[in-house]
């Protein structure tokens, strides 16, 4: 089941998968063109993330917000 919970009805989760592409470089391009962290990091947010998911909004502008994950969805 996809992490991104899509609230757009003219956008197709293919769609989300390619902005959620392209938000990782806008972020990575307006930190100055790096990011690191270490995989053990990586490793702790994910497991936090098991109660979250990710709720993508497009419109005129991509609208992006962590939130609990839905009861429905787990």
């Amino acid at each position: 089941m996809s992490k991104i919970l899509n609230l757009t009805e003219h956008t197709t989760d293919d769609d989300l998968m390619h902005l959620t592409t392209l938000l990782l470089y806008h972020l990575v391009e307006q930190s100055g063109g790096q990011v690191q962290f270490k995989l053990e990091d990586a490793h702790r947010v994910r497991e936090s993330l098991t109660t979250k998911m990710v709720q993508m909004q497009v419109g005129e502008e991509v609208r992006i917000r962590i939130i609990d994950r839905l009861p429905e969805l787990s």
